[in-house]
């Protein structure tokens, strides 16, 4: 009797389901044709297929169990936190991004995310100190880094510090798929698979299917890749599968890139709208035949070197793993039911207006998960190229006004006194940490033994991400802008800073060992309330045994270092871990604001990039993240607070706080730009300082939108691309049509102008204003003939500059005595 007639018998009995049985049949039908086209005499093809029908059986209802399972546990878990919250009216954005004022909630997927992305970064520290880019952008030490790449591919290469690196590498790779599985997902394991690949959708789009294939086909090691069905190999050990299987698969990996379907990834065997938990399993890294291979492959259709492959990975599947473990396999879903539930409640309350706010509330977070899970892709071939050309426009800009974007970070000062207050810490201990950190080498040691990794060694666009969030740009454009913020020490100023308040906070928790939960200050207790941590976890964190000993006895509870000196089964440890370590990670970003998504989604509106609308947009939205983000942190931390006095007393000490630190950084600004300090005895000069401060947030900003260099408010609700359009505009066509009709032309004096305002670098504190001097107005005397007469009367013009427009060297010392109306 066949596999077929066994089917039907069990069918006819009705000891099988009759959908499932009649699929089983057309499936066995298939395979056992497909083997026997392959050479198998009829019966060994039909047994051939039976193995594989009852393999993919089994495979089918295991995974089947165990997406079922994850998906009932984050209901029920949905179903707790919308009985249980008294703020369900911004439920569905509290679940992705934190805010101040929303108790009764688990760790958000944002918080999640970055704590999973941080301790990773501190697992692979060694990759991170050896091999970060520099100033130029280049990764250090490539010869080594390919090494590692061997050694991840199973070659041994002898090197002993690549060895070390590769096997960090593997096993945090390793530990984030046990992660991502535990909460839901299904990922197999490979031995040695080598590293996941970022395809370079254009590049494959213009070589073309043959071409593509011709280059990927035999690289591939195919023995490594499993049938989707049966979970077995696709080939025996250094062999290929037959050509019509890799023809197959080959064809739907193409479709998928060439065509946009997830165009980052290749994907054999996806089904749209499938579960995330699914479609991780479904994936195909195209895992290579050797270290030789993915590299030659990378050179023509990859999109980054191994460094920058290594760090992408963790934080996808950081934030994969933070969405799975919030909503369920299937996120969308997940979140779309929790919001259902909400309406449900509200409707039971009869308040019709919460429930209009629950479902307006729930779009913007499906924009908002839109972004984070980087789906926010060009609509075409043409968006695409508008989408990068613009983006690399906005880096460049952001390379010539960001340039003294360190003097504006002095406000960071502000935001960390203030949240080191609101939680019960000494405001003085963290900005001491945060010199000590800039200053003294042995603190960044001290740091680095304890875990915390400069967040800007393996993603060097962070410091970038405050003042705007972008596409992917043009690789030179992209390490232009974050060198000029490296080089004039914002990128350091915000590590050390984040890791200053990190680090504060971990002796805050120290300083309550050896308490029961509920003698723990106020308001620290209240956040490891709302975390939902237990007796026995407060107990288990503060342990003496898992506390990190500096080297002058002060002890500290940190979470990075507690997950990995813990004896606690690892997925206890895991939970407990994110909670913990979100609590540290929210209150990091009310102290030191980087991005906000609730922000972006609010301006972006779910627009793909490329469009005119978002295009626009973006442009509107340049440097003003970090003002938005501000703002809305300040605002939701403000609505947190019990009772109106409160939140008055709060707000006066925080626009307070940042009128000071705006005239401080004015006051600087002045000194660098070679002008004497401004009179603080008038009121006109703390009125500027409020808004240089941030003391108003986003208002204040639009406020003082004419102090802009692009100013004005038309000009600042525009943004600066368009500015730079019409600049450009002048300079070419402007002139141009002014020689056509025999009228003065302008172009030296235009041009250097233009250099002196877009070039990168060209105003940085200290050097921009000697450049402006030495280099700039001397080119102009050289090749304006009428320029001596406007540098002249510019002087004249400009008493308070001690440097002097024309001059090549200062002309005096600057006069402090300004500063009290001397």
């Amino acid at each position: 009797m066949s596999f077929f007639d066994c089917l039907q018998d069990a069918i006819d009995e009705g000891s099988a389901d009759k959908e499932r049985g009649k699929l089983a049949q057309r499936l066995w039908r298939d395979l056992a044709d497909k083997y026997e086209r392959q050479g198998h005499p009829r019966h060994v093809a039909e047994g051939l297929a039976a193995e594989d029908v009852k393999a993919a059986l089994r495979k089918e209802a295991g995974n089947k169990r165990h997406v079922y399972t994850a998906t009932m546990a984050a209901r029920r878990r949905a179903e707790a936190i919308v009985a249980q919250s008294d703020q369900i009216g911004t439920i569905a954005t509290d679940a992705l991004e934190f805010a101040a004022n929303s108790p009764n909630r688990a760790a958000s997927v944002i918080g999640q995310q970055r704590a999973i992305v941080r301790a990773w970064h501190s697992r692979l520290a060694g990759l991170l100190k050896d091999h970060h880019r520099d100033l130029l952008g280049r990764t250090r030490n490539p010869a080594q880094l390919r090494n590692v790449v061997r050694e991840l591919h199973g070659e041994s290469t002898g090197d002993l510090a690549s060895i070390a690196i590769a096997n960090s590498v593997r096993q945090a790779f390793e530990d984030l798929r046990l992660m991502f599985n535990e909460a839901g997902g299904l990922i197999g394991k490979l031995e040695n698979w080598g590293l996941p690949h970022t395809h370079n959708q254009r590049a494959i789009r213009k070589a073309g299917y043959d071409a593509w294939t011709a280059a990927a086909r035999g690289r591939i090691a195919w023995d490594k890749m499993e049938d989707r069905l049966t979970g077995r190999p696709l080939a025996e050990p250094g062999a290929m599968p037959p050509i019509e299987v890799q023809d197959a698969i080959l064809r739907e990996v193409y479709d998928n890139l060439a065509f946009g379907k997830q165009a980052s990834e290749a994907v054999y065997g996806r089904s749209d709208g499938e579960s995330l938990a699914l479609r991780r399993s479904h994936e195909r890294t195209l895992p290579f035949r050797s270290a030789d291979d993915w590299i030659e492959y990378n050179k023509r259709f990859g999109t980054g070197d191994p460094f920058a492959t290594i760090i992408s990975h963790v934080h996808k599947m950081a934030r994969d793993i933070a969405m799975i473990r919030e909503f369920g396999p299937n996120p969308a879903l997940g979140m779309d039911y929790r919001a259902q539930l909400a309406v449900g409640r509200a409707r039971e309350m009869g308040d019709v207006q919460l429930a209009r706010r629950i479902e307006g509330n729930a779009a913007h977070a499906k924009r908002m998960m839109v972004i984070l899970n980087g789906s926010l892709v060009p609509a075409g071939p043409w968006q695409e190229a508008v989408a990068s050309f613009m983006s690399t426009t906005r880096h460049v800009l952001t390379a010539a006004f960001l340039d003294r974007a360190v003097i504006s970070a002095f406000s960071d000062t502000n935001s960390m006194r203030m949240a080191a207050a609101s939680i019960g810490m000494n405001p003085g201990n963290v900005l001491t940490r945060h010199v000590k950190l800039m200053a003294d080498g042995m603190s960044r040691e001290e740091a680095l033994r304890a875990g915390w990794i400069a967040d800007t060694l393996a993603d060097p666009g962070l410091a970038l991400a405050r003042f705007q969030s972008e596409v992917p740009p043009a690789e030179l454009a992209e390490r232009l802008s974050s060198g000029v913020l490296r080089i004039q020490g914002l990128s350091g100023w915000t590590d050390y800073a984040r890791i200053a308040f990190q680090m504060e906070m971990s002796g805050h928790f120290a300083s309550q060992a050896g308490r029961k939960l509920a003698d723990v200050d106020e308001p620290l207790r209240g956040l490891l309330r709302d975390k939902g941590i237990t007796e026995s976890e407060w107990a288990a964190f503060t342990d003496p045994a898992t506390l990190f000993t500096a080297s002058n006895g002060a002890t500290f509870a940190s979470p990075i270092y507690w997950r990995e000196a813990t004896d606690m089964s690892r997925a206890e440890a895991d939970d407990l871990f994110l909670r913990l370590q979100s609590i540290v990670e929210e209150q990091t970003e009310f102290a030191v604001p980087t991005n906000s998504t609730w922000a972006r989604a609010f301006v972006e509106g779910g627009m793909p990039p490329g469009s005119i609308g978002y295009e626009l947009a973006k442009s509107g939205l340049m440097f003003k993240s970090f003002t938005m983000t501000f703002t809305v942190n300040q605002y939701r931390r403000i609505m947190s607070l019990p009772t109106w006095p409160s939140r008055a007393s709060y707000a006066a000490n925080m626009a307070a706080g940042a009128t000071i630190m705006g005239a401080i950084a004015l006051q600087i600004t002045d000194l660098v730009s070679g002008r004497d300090p401004s009179d603080m005895t008038t009121p006109e000069f703390w009125a500027t300082a409020a808004l240089k401060g941030g003391a108003f947030g986003l208002l204040g900003d639009v406020a003082g939108s004419a102090e802009r260099p692009f100013g004005g408010l038309p000009a600042y609700a525009a943004g600066p691309v368009l500015s730079a359009g019409q600049d450009a505009w002048g300079l070419i066509f402007g002139n141009a049509l002014n020689l056509a009709t025999g009228k003065e032309t302008h172009f030296a004096k235009d041009a250097v102008r233009a250099l002196d305002r877009y070039a990168p670098g060209f105003d940085l504190p200290v050097l921009g204003e000697a450049l402006d001097r030495m280099f700039s107005d001397q080119l102009l005397l050289l090749l304006d003939p009428d320029a001596a007469d406007a540098v002249a009367r510019a002087a004249k013009r400009k008493k308070r500059d001690f440097w002097l427009p024309g001059e090549i060297t200062p002309s005096r010392l600057p006069d402090f005595f300004k500063a009290v109306g001397g």
